[in-house]
């Protein structure tokens, strides 16, 4: 009898640990990818991560349409703006290698405004499009070679061809038919040089052979690596071009500056879809700039000549000329992440593990232990270092803390970038 008692209060014990062990299982962590009400699953990899998706706005319009490969590069985007009103603004296609394959941009009507075509990751031909005409951009090796334009009404022609070889480059004009302006300049713009601003196009300079001083600045800049809304990279970086005109892009990218700054187009291109946020670290350095003196004499001929025909005038040397022209050099890092899972906390955590890896990286460490690095396999993750050198504009891949040293190192050793012309209105002469 008493052995029964005891068996049957050991069976109550086992019963109530097991009861107890029930309760305290911890549900296995939730790395799954969920539509939401902004965000539209479209389909899957078989892995478990996106293969195409779509994020909505305000009156579910779309914002964001793309599709990934499985390796987690992006295969193709449509990106959209509200504003003036809701319309497709930017589209891109890239390759199973994060090479980009073309580019398209639109007006807020929904006309094309410039488009680009890759040939082994880098430009081939650039066409900007206007009411005024359409400019032909065309590359060698990502070299710009010449710049041909076309009126809308075909009664002028410019056309800019690049000898880099030689250190020239020729500006030819064409106003109905016969030949107005031929004249060979430095193969890199100078103080002076002027520009068709709607469609980018570089011509004369009506300032040949100024004087011009430079200013110097040795103005350095530092931004540790922050959680940024999406991969816009016009707060860390100058536009090669900038006109004299007002511009706010808003919450959109700056795609005006995209047709003649090569690494901003590069980087929107290639990240034009951040999901929840994206990593960015920069460090710039102004050495100064190159400006005119100021010789009221030439600047009074010109003013003369540009009130006789200003149409003329400006087919020759642009409604814009550069007066500055800035150098010094830029590099920044970005660390980007995809296919995050839909929980916020299990989201947040695999976030701070990505911060801890790019700023360890970057400090000469590896950031994160191999346990942790098994959490941030189940997501893609990839740090890129990109600068103002031809060989970094479409981003290096980083793998360890030595081949970010490597990178800064031939920054440092590189000779001045022009980062900047910045540019005057002749009715200003």
């Amino acid at each position: 009898m008493q052995r029964k008692i005891y068996l049957g209060l050991l069976l109550a014990v086992c019963v109530l640990l097991s009861s107890c062990q029930k309760d305290d299982e911890v549900p296995p962590t939730d790395y799954s990818i969920e539509s939401t009400s902004a965000f539209e699953l479209i389909s899957q990899h078989p892995n478990g991560w996106i293969k195409e998706a779509r994020y909505f706005k305000a009156l579910n319009q779309p914002s964001e349409e793309f599709e990934y490969y499985d390796n987690g590069y992006i295969k193709s985007a449509k990106i959209y703006a509200s504003y003036p009103q809701q319309h497709l603004y930017m589209e891109v296609s890239r390759s199973e290698d994060n090479e980009p394959l073309w580019s398209k941009y639109y007006t807020p009507e929904g006309e094309l405004w410039f488009e680009t075509e890759y040939e082994n990751g880098l430009p081939s031909v650039k066409k900007v499009y206007s009411e005024q005409g359409t400019s032909v951009h065309s590359y060698t090796n990502g070299e710009l070679t010449s710049v041909e334009f076309t009126a809308a009404d075909n009664s002028s022609t410019a056309i800019t061809t690049c000898n880099p070889a030689a250190g020239t480059r020729n500006v030819s004009i064409t106003r109905n038919g016969e030949s107005i302006l031929d004249e060979d300049y430095p193969y890199h713009e100078q103080v002076g040089a002027g520009v068709y601003t709607t469609n980018h196009v570089p011509v004369a300079n009506a300032f040949n052979n100024a004087e011009t001083s430079y200013n110097k600045l040795n103005q350095s800049f530092y931004q540790s690596p922050s959680w940024q809304f999406d991969a816009d990279p016009i707060e860390f970086m100058f536009p090669y071009s900038l006109y004299d005109e007002f511009y706010y892009p808003g919450d959109y990218f700056a795609t005006r500056f995209a047709v003649t700054t090569d690494l901003y187009q590069s980087v929107i291109e290639q990240y034009p879809v951040t999901e929840k946020g994206v990593l960015i670290g920069s460090s710039s350095y102004i050495d100064g700039y190159h400006s005119m003196q100021n010789s009221w004499e030439v600047r009074d001929s010109l003013a003369s000549v540009y009130e006789e025909d200003p149409a003329l005038y400006k087919l020759k040397y642009g409604n814009e000329y550069a007066e500055k022209v800035g150098y010094g050099k830029i590099f920044f890092v970005i660390g980007a992440i995809r296919n995050l899972p839909t929980d916020e906390n299990v989201a947040n955590n695999i976030k701070h593990l990505a911060y801890r890896k790019m700023t360890g990286m970057l400090n000469g460490n590896t950031g994160i232990t191999a346990d942790e690095q098994e959490l941030m396999d189940k997501v893609w993750f990839e740090v890129k270092f990109f600068s103002t050198l031809k060989e970094h504009r479409n981003g290096v891949v980083l793998d360890s803390p030595e081949d970010y040293e490597q990178l800064m190192q031939a920054v440092n050793d590189a000779e001045l970038s022009v980062l900047q012309m910045e540019y005057q209105t002749v009715e200003w002469l």
